[in-house]
């Protein structure tokens, strides 16, 4: 086995670190996996502290050992339980005793050191020990013993609850076989320590070594933390008990704990709705203080009279009787005719701030005190309230100071008059004005006015006449008049001149419009920045995706062609013919070519010859170097380096597999270097999952499963560097999942798979049937459906058989069983045509259940995450060369059989749903950009409407499906960060590779993801939105999460079709569904600290801000009616507010206009606006008010009805799941073939 050898001088090195795309990377090698064996049974090994590097000595033995300086460890430092030492290692005392056990020669087993491992009657070089592995992993090495080999079958490999449980959960092993109504508590298993000491005793020689090595189990329960969250949400329900609950149905603890989280977020949603609404309607009102009613200089009405630059509304009040006026006279009004004038002088402010600065001179009419205190100041005179009036020194004809209203009685009706309005003046009517207006302290005076003091009675401060000629016209004299006599003088003016006041507002005024037009800027830049990109998205990156890069022309009409596709779901694209050679063969077709003994495509004698003429031209312009082609690495140009192939091995070893094959298969003839590397070089014999043809291994094991067992009829690879789209292919599973479809959903989805342009001899159909279901209105169950649907069986499906795996479940539903069905697609002529037809590997995995779980509802039924946990989890096997379940080594054979390819081989998965359709070249363009960016972790395609005008439901559908995939897909895909990859139609890439060296990346397959994605504890409201409700979605956030810096982006090129729900009913219940999954998702992803950005230019920061839109959905449609209803019946309307109302829903228009090629969008547009009460108001509330549903409600239906829900309980009975190494198996079923 080759891992490389560490240079820790070279800064470019790859470490063995954590399972991360900046640290971690697999080597490939030569085992059978295409990744450097780690051997991380994950149960087994705890530590992967010691990494050991071998060198070749040229004839395969290694000759020594070094620890290349390593700081990090293969599993998180949080994952790791104990360090590696013998003392601490959980495993190291069952080792021991297993191997004493086995040997009965105590002086034979493994010894476990720090750091080397020690052999005893072995020859190392003889060994498969993994130098990435544990020394635990004892299962792993054929230890040789009185010259035979240790059977690995009298080993105990059966899982047990410790064993799997610490495969999913390395911290805690929890089980939930005992859940009952009153005690719902979590258990954990732990007996590490307590088997630590029982083999202490073993190997010291106690007696009682049966008893211990029969001990059970040791269960305890967990003591509970009572969290601040479990606190609020108590002490915020105490009002319910338990007891008053269960009258209303919620009788089950786990349910009334769930009903309490469900009134716990939505109080975290009214305090989140009251803060926003508060910044949008409260702040407002409470830092500026409704101000008093203010009327323009210039537009004081007659029914006003002006005292002191105040309005007085005196309308309605009548004068007393005085000398001149009759009682009851309205002075507004003839003969008065005071209407809108200005009274100042009437009621002069005298003896305030201008006492003893205004003074009566000795020969002065007018009325003086002792103290100085005078009667007034200026002429009792009207005056036009645009400073008009010319100077009037006249006398009164009555007496002097008529019109004063100097007397006590006068004074005091004056002062107990409320004025109206403030007079204001803006600072464009005081420069622009023809009168002297200056402005004190936000007081406008009138300095003319200064002309009215009659100099022949008093006598004022010089500084008045100054600062009435000094022409400050316009200007504050605030920052003037600064010394405390000027501050007086400035008082003294501002009670005797002033005409109103300066338009200003208060300091709480001018925050809060801050605050307004700080958060319209920043919603507006979020808003314009996601459309510019979205158009960015569309204009230019667009184009350069996928198999090639095409124009916007060329882009347009390809779009157009996906729409004609989508309008109905039946309608064919544009399937290419095959050839003859590669068509889908019937039973009686194969049989005479065998008969002949003709070759089949794969076995033909001048098979590249055939690849040519159905592919296309070879590239010579992309020759295979350093383990890639054009820096694109793929596991077949890993496998393959034109540069170190040896044409004559080649050719022994074609010929070698020929012989072993035992048929007359010709031996294959290679006329040039590029054809040697035809199918040949990369299935066969010890070529397959090997390093390249010629090149000198110093492994000589074999690492592929029995060739004898191929079937005949699988499809011959084309030569590694033909590329017709300019890119390597790799191998892609097309993973599908069934529930309870029918036929025709099923026979849609698989035909649009299988008659993708994507080579078939690169893609492999894989269906797993989520129970024994029949749907509603099927006459046969679904996965007869399936079996169906398939053709030339590896076993005929009556003889298969059915195999145990731990699903993801609790209780006794852990323990499942399945049956896996391995053959060729089988078209229907009618839905394709037979020159379309290609020859497509397909495998059928049926849950079918215990027998005991036979007479249930839906027996074998373990939900959507279960299907694809059973993949994931096999890749993860694969991958690390791990212990698997009979079913996995099942679905390992099966693709062995119908492919000629390790599973290890495959890169990528395509995930569809049973109800969706793909357009032929989408399938290409993914994988294209996989190929091409290796830092690719996912991505999706868009998913069209194909009923789109099927019921108004639908309709409201299809704009938003528009702008979820060209809005928000679009501007997410730019920085790599596309937080939900759809599970009807979206691509994981299984491992990817780290530079050209042979290493990979576990993706898909890491441990990490696995892991969590199949976690069963389900003991929050929290994890059971996101695992039972939102399983794809959280897949999406995991991949994020563990690598939150590869990208995950959306291809517009590809596309697919699928039928929408036609009723509310189920539009309610899938949206109930969908919001809150996105909901619990986006919580999640918030927390992630390293997507690409800073604060506010972050994705963490946008996607904190769609939580929280999430969460308040209901008030933006609140919000925006009241909006509208303010602005038709108030009279100062918020323009603010309206122009950013019409920029958020008009934008999308505009994107329609920029990106959509077709007009009719718009009018989905407008049906979209119509129904926003329906998104905004009634889905929300809804899936808010069901937080604690976790059904599938309406979604899927069965015949018979959903049936009654089984309870958790029971035990896990893990006694018939075996968990070994695929070789180990293999060996097994060889011994009972009575080959070894």
């Amino acid at each position: 086995m080759s891992l490389g050898h560490y240079d820790n001088d070279d800064d470019d090195n790859y470490y063995l670190s954590n399972f991360n795309e900046e640290d971690g990377a697999v080597r490939n090698g030569n085992n059978g996996t295409g990744v450097s064996r780690l051997n991380s049974t994950r149960n087994r090994n705890r530590n992967r502290n010691s990494l050991l590097s071998n060198h070749s000595n040229g004839n395969g033995r290694m000759n020594s050992f070094r620890l290349p300086a390593r700081n990090n460890s293969l599993i998180r430092p949080e994952r790791r339980r104990s360090h590696n030492s013998k003392e601490n290692n959980p495993n190291y005392h069952s080792l021991q005793k297993k191997l004493q056990l086995q040997s009965h020669n105590r002086n034979n087993y493994i010894e476990i050191n720090n750091d080397i491992p020690v052999y005893t009657n072995t020859d190392p070089a003889n060994n498969r020990f993994s130098i990435t592995s544990n020394i635990y992993e004892m299962d792993e090495l054929n230890i040789q013993n009185d010259g035979h080999a240790i059977d690995d079958d009298d080993l105990n490999n059966t899982v047990d609850d410790d064993n799997y449980n610490n495969t999913r959960n390395r911290n805690s092993v929890r089980n939930f076989d005992d859940k009952s109504e009153n005690t719902k508590n979590d258990y954990i298993q732990f007996h590490d320590q307590e088997v630590d000491d029982d083999f202490d005793t073993i190997l010291n020689g106690n007696d009682d070594t049966d008893a211990l090595l029969n001990k059970e189990t040791y269960t305890f329960k967990r003591k509970k933390n009572f969290s601040l969250w479990e606190l609020y949400y108590t002490v915020l329900t105490f009002w319910a008990p338990a007891p008053l609950l269960a009258l209303f149905g919620l009788k089950s603890l786990d349910r009334q704990t769930a009903w309490r989280d469900k009134i716990a977020l939505i109080s975290i949603i009214f305090y989140l709705a009251a803060i926003i609404g508060f910044i949008i309607y409260g702040c407002s009102k409470t830092i500026c203080k409704t101000q008093a009613l203010r009327f323009k200089n210039d537009e004081v009405s007659l029914n006003y009279l002006i005292i002191n630059g105040k309005a007085y509304n005196l309308e309605r009040s009548s004068h007393p009787g005085v000398a001149g006026i009759d009682a009851g006279t309205n002075v507004l009004y003839p003969p008065i005719n005071a209407g809108g004038m200005d009274a100042t002088f009437l009621f002069q402010n005298v003896n305030g701030n201008c006492h003893n600065l205004i003074t009566a001179l000795d020969n002065s009419t007018i009325p003086t005190d002792d103290d100085g205190n005078m009667a007034w100041y200026f002429p009792c005179k009207l005056r036009n309230p645009d400073g008009s009036t010319q100077v009037n020194f006249t006398e009164s004809e009555y007496y002097s100071g008529w019109a004063c209203h100097t007397s006590e009685t006068a004074r005091e009706s004056f002062y107990e008059l409320d004025s109206t309005a403030d007079i204001y003046f803006t600072w464009d009517d005081i420069r622009n004005s023809t009168r002297n207006l200056v402005v004190y302290n936000g007081h406008v005076l009138d300095l003319d006015l200064i002309n009215w003091f009659d100099r022949d009675q008093l006598e004022y401060p010089v500084l008045f006449d100054d600062l009435k000629n000094w022409n400050l016209q316009g200007y504050d004299l605030s920052v003037l008049l600064t010394t405390s006599h000027e501050k007086k003088i400035g008082r003294c003016l501002t009670e005797i001149i002033k005409v109103g006041e300066i338009d200003s507002k208060t300091i709480g005024c001018i925050a809060s419009d801050i605050i307004l037009y700080l958060s319209l800027i920043f919603i507006l830049s979020v808003v314009i920045f996601k459309f510019i990109v979205a158009c960015y998205f569309r204009w230019f990156i667009a184009k350069t995706q996928g198999a090639f890069e095409t124009d916007n022309r060329t882009m347009d009409e390809h779009t157009n062609q996906i729409e004609d596709w989508s309008e109905n779901i039946y309608s064919q694209g544009p399937v290419k013919s095959v050839a003859t050679t590669m068509r889908s063969r019937s039973k009686s077709i194969s049989d005479q070519l065998n008969k002949n003994n003709k070759k089949t495509f794969f076995y033909s004698d001048d098979g590249s010859q055939d690849i040519e003429n159905n592919y296309g031209e070879f590239n010579d312009n992309d020759p295979i170097k350093y383990g890639s082609i054009n820096g694109m690495v793929t596991m077949s140009t890993q496998q393959l380096s034109l540069g170190d192939v040896d044409e004559e091995i080649i050719e022994l070893q074609s010929a070698t597999f020929c012989n072993s094959k035992k048929n007359q298969l010709s031996q294959f003839k290679y006329r040039n270097k590029k054809e040697s590397l035809s199918t040949q070089s990369l299935l066969l014999s010890e070529t397959t999952m090997s390093p390249a043809p010629g090149i000198k291994n110093n492994v000589s094991n074999v690492d592929t499963l029995d060739p004898s067992n191929i079937h005949p009829d699988i499809v011959q690879q084309p030569p590694i560097d033909f590329m017709p789209y300019n890119f390597p292919f790799i191998h892609a599973i097309c993973f599908v999942t069934c529930y309870s479809e029918g036929e025709d959903s099923i026979r849609t989805t698989l035909d649009s798979i299988a008659t993708t342009d994507y080579p078939n001899s690169h893609k492999l159909i894989m269906v797993v049937c989520d129970g024994l279901i029949k749907g509603s209105g099927n006459d046969v169950s679904t996965p007869d459906i399936t079996l169906g649907m398939m053709k030339d069986f590896v076993v005929e499906p009556k003889n298969v058989e059915a195999h145990s795996y731990v699903a993801v479940a609790a209780g006794k539903k852990r323990h499942n069983m399945a049956k896996v069905y391995a053959g060729f697609y089988n078209y229907d002529d009618d839905t394709v045509p037979i020159e379309k037809q290609q020859q497509v590997p397909m495998i059928t995995i049926v849950k079918c259940g215990t027998p005991e779980e036979q007479v249930s509802a839906k027996p074998g039924n373990r939900g959507k995450r279960d299907s694809q946990i059973i993949l994931m989890s096999f890749l993860q096997k694969i991958t690390f060369d791990e212990r698997m379940s009979q079913l996995e080594y099942q679905i390992l054979s099966n693709i062995w059989q119908i492919t000629g390819l390790m599973a290890s081989f495959y890169e990528c998965v395509l995930m569809v749903d049973a109800d969706t359709k793909v357009f032929p070249d989408s399938l290409t363009h993914m994988v294209a950009e996989l190929v091409r960016d290796p830092n690719i972790s996912g991505l999706c395609g868009e998913t069209k409407i194909a009923n789109k005008s099927d019921t108004w439901i639908t309709a409201i559908q299809v704009f938003e499906y528009f702008i979820s995939h060209h809005l928000s897909k679009a501007f997410e895909s730019v920085f790599g960060s596309v937080t939900c990859l759809p599970g009807c139609f979206s691509i994981y890439r299984i491992k990817s590779p780290k530079g050209h060296d042979g290493y990979w990346v576990p993706i898909l397959a890491n441990p990490d993801i696995v892991e969590r994605y199949s976690d069963n504890v389900t003991d929050t409201l929290h994890k059971k939105n996101l695992l039972l409700l939102g399983e794809d979605r959280y897949l999406s956030s995991l991949m994020l999460g563990t690598f939150p810096k590869k990208k995950q982006i959306f291809v517009r090129k590809a596309a697919c079709k699928t039928v929408v729900p036609d009723t509310f009913k189920v539009l309610l219940s899938q949206r109930r569904r969908w919001i809150n999954s996105t909901i619990h998702n986006l919580f999640e992803l918030v927390l992630i600290k390293d997507l690409c950005g800073v604060f506010c230019f972050s994705m963490q920061f946008v996607i904190g801000m769609e939580l929280i839109g999430t969460l308040v959905l209901p008030l933006a449609l609140a919000s925006t009616l009241y909006v509208i209803f303010y602005a038709i019946a108030s009279q100062t309307a918020p323009i603010v507010t309206l122009v950013l109302l019409a920029i958020i829903l008009g934008l999308p228009g505009v994107l329609v206009v920029l990106t959509a090629t077709k007009a009719i969008y718009l009018m989905w547009m407008l049906i979209y606006l119509f129904a926003l009460p329906v998104w905004t108001f009634v889905l929300p509330i809804y899936a808010f008010w069901k937080f604690d549903d976790f059904s599938w409600g309406e979604t899927r239906t069965i015949s018979g009805g959903e049936g009654a829900e089984e309870a958790d309980e029971g035990q896990f009975d893990s006694s018939n799941i075996k968990m070994r190494t695929w070789r180990e198996f293999e060996r097994s079923e060889k011994r009972e073939r009575g080959e070894l």
